[in-house]
């Protein structure tokens, strides 16, 4: 999404899309789109359960999601990112047998591709077809060239790890996550940031606070990043780059107990509970330019208790996914 894409006044309502069944035991990760017209949604099948966890990929086909054929791995698998530059250029990442595991999709199958060993893969950013980055716990990041991968150093400390990754060039990736300082009851938690500038990650200065861990990052332009950062138990608080500085962005108001998991461009996602109770029903809300204003969702789900909320928006398509005890769910949202 970019400035020019943000509306004012009426926000339109999300639209359920089919899906196919997919057994109880699935996770869900992460979603990316490439244009209006295409989306990949990345999780993980066989989760807490007796047989081998395997990675899954749903597809929009523009007229419903599909699952796509991966690559048989010989061993358990899951996937905790996805990102897109194209229609026939999709990266998944995760993890098998203590390795990264990073599949392409080049339009007509995917493919394992082999990487240098980093210790644990959560994110993955494809910014070109010949420039994509992929972070995780330990000091060391992945960067692929169109030629080959090579490690790349991107933290200063073991106790660092990155869980979050966008771009918005070549030159301007942001990757966050969190470290831990101190010892036995005095650990705590604090926020770590870093940046690509083409060459080299460098740590960078974000929000101005002490303790927690950035939790998501998306961004529009060099100009323009959003970022989810976590402080202890008082939820996630979204902050904005302009360039300049990092400036906060008030929460979303909502009725009952609003948790917010998640920051794209110009969007909130997560979960309200009504005091008393442990039911958390989803919730989105979208930037006006003023301030955030919810987003419906169809009476079934708005009702019921969901998890696994994510969101990917391209500015004038956006799409959301859940997971309620009736299986899995994709929406779409229109710009009016």
């Amino acid at each position: 999404m970019s400035r020019g894409t943000t509306h004012r006044g009426g926000v339109g309502l999300f639209l359920p899309v089919p899906v196919p069944v997919l057994p109880p035991s699935t996770a869900l990760a992460e979603l990316a789109t490439a244009g209006e017209h295409h989306a990949w949604l990345a999780g993980t099948t066989g989760v807490f359960t007796s047989r081998p966890s395997a990675p899954l990929v749903l597809s929009w086909t523009g007229e419903t999601w599909r699952e796509e054929p991966l690559p048989r791995l010989p061993a358990a698998a899951s996937l905790s990112g996805v990102s897109a530059t194209a229609p026939d250029d999709v990266w998944a990442v995760g993890n098998s047998a203590g390795r990264p595991l990073v599949l392409h999709y080049d339009g007509t199958t995917w493919q394992v591709v082999g990487t240098p060993r980093i210790t644990w893969a959560k994110a993955v950013t494809a910014v070109r077809h010949d420039d994509v980055h992929v972070v995780g716990t330990g000091r060391d990041a992945l960067h692929y060239d169109g030629t080959a991968w090579r490690l790349r150093a991107a933290l200063s400390s073991a106790r660092e790890s990155l869980q979050t990754i966008t771009a918005a060039g070549p030159r301007h990736v942001w990757a966050g996550g969190g470290g831990l300082a101190g010892a036995g009851p005095a650990t705590y938690s604090y926020p770590v940031l870093v940046r690509w500038d083409g060459a080299a990650w460098t740590e960078v200065a974000g929000p101005r606070t002490e303790r927690g861990h950035v939790a998501r990052l998306a961004a529009t332009a060099s100009d323009d990043v959003w970022l989810g950062h976590v402080r202890d138990t008082e939820g996630l608080r979204v902050h904005r780059w302009d360039g300049t500085q990092w400036n906060p962005v008030p929460a979303p108001e909502d009725t009952g107990r609003l948790s917010v998991h998640g920051v794209a461009a110009g969007w909130t996602w997560g979960v309200r509970a009504t005091r008393g109770t442990f039911e958390t029903r989803p919730a989105f809300h979208r930037w006006t330019g003023a301030g955030w204003t919810a987003v419906a969702l169809p009476d079934d789900l708005a009702r019921a208790s969901a998890s696994h909320v994510g969101l990917a928006t391209t500015g004038a398509t956006t799409w959301a996914y859940l997971k309620t005890a009736a299986g899995v769910h994709v929406l779409r949202h229109t710009l009016p």
